[in-house]
């Protein structure tokens, strides 16, 4: 069995190139997911992702992540998470140190003081520029019927798809998931989105494979979109076709603006992604590569 990473969008070639050299070098999936992701988290060009990036429309920064074991089932999470860098890790310690799942706002902050992580403060290069020119952007916009969260949701539904999500496989067929986003831009204080939503932002089992999401994050929740797209792997559908089907089954109501896209792999160490955005780029990497490659999707509906 080859050793193999998956990671959405363009910056996800860091976090796989990071990850399948953690499982190389005997580090287990879990290993690879979070210190895949951590890369991303640290990242200043990336201000989807970690601590001071694109903030809510308060102007505070609120961090989802999670983490998912998938030999065990065993996962944690942290929802609208401030001040901590590295969010991935703390979902981990959820996972690791309670007999709890998800850990939102002060009490997930408290936790991880706790454990060790240290409160900092700070904005990466242009992410205060770009909410003080969407905040005047939002402010121009007509008011109409929806309210005036109807105008926020028009000028920003291009600022809506990238979360760092991350699938693992070893050379056991032992595998694991994980995410981290500040989600979406000018969203309101405490929403949280599919991120730290086992089920939703990722699902992975040994037994089938996993599952991972990035996109307007309602959409996940609203149809379980991981473990969904897992469920039908166990069915018998390859992982672009569970992708597939999955994502044709959001569109069927079309209760939401803007989309989503779903990234699988499963056991075998097949991979499938399929989206309702226009387009959607993914990073893979196995042991017979010397570095990531990005393949990039059309969306179902272009």
């Amino acid at each position: 069995m080859k050793r193999v990473m998956v990671a959405t969008w363009d910056f996800g070639f860091k976090a796989v190139a990071k990850g399948l050299a953690i499982l190389k070098s005997g580090g287990s999936p879990l290993d690879a997911v979070e210190e895949g992701i951590k890369v991303v988290e640290d990242d200043l060009e990336v201000l989807t992702v970690g601590l001071g990036g694109l903030p809510n429309f308060k102007g505070e920064v609120e961090l989802d992540a999670s983490i998912m074991d998938g030999g065990t089932l065993r996962c944690g999470a942290v929802g609208a998470l401030k001040h901590i860098r590295h969010p991935i890790s703390v979902a981990r310690k959820v996972m690791e140190l309670t007999p709890h799942i998800l850990l939102v706002g002060e009490g997930a902050l408290e936790f991880a003081l706790k454990c060790g992580f240290k409160q900092e403060f700070f904005w990466k290069p242009n992410a205060r520029e770009k909410w003080v020119e969407m905040l005047e952007k939002i402010k121009r916009e007509a008011l109409e019927e929806r309210s005036f969260y109807g105008k926020v949701l028009r000028v920003m539904r291009d600022f809506w798809r990238e979360t760092v999500s991350v699938i693992a496989l070893d050379t056991n067929c032992s595998m694991a998931a994980g995410n981290s986003t500040a989600g979406l831009f000018m969203k309101m204080p405490g929403r949280v989105g599919d991120s730290a939503i086992i089920g939703a932002g990722i699902y992975v089992d040994n037994r089938t494979g996993g599952a991972v999401t990035t996109g307007v994050g309602e959409i996940a929740v609203n149809y379980c979109l991981s473990k969904r797209v897992c469920d039908l792997m166990s069915m018998g559908l390859n992982p672009h076709e569970a992708c597939e089907k999955a994502i044709c089954e959001t569109l069927y109501l079309k209760n939401f603006i803007n989309g989503i896209a779903v990234l699988a792999l499963n056991n075998k160490g097949d991979v499938g992604a399929a989206t309702s955005l226009k387009e959607f780029t993914y990073a893979y990497q196995d042991d017979d590569m010397d570095r990531p490659e990005l393949k990039k999707i059309r969306g179902i509906l272009t």
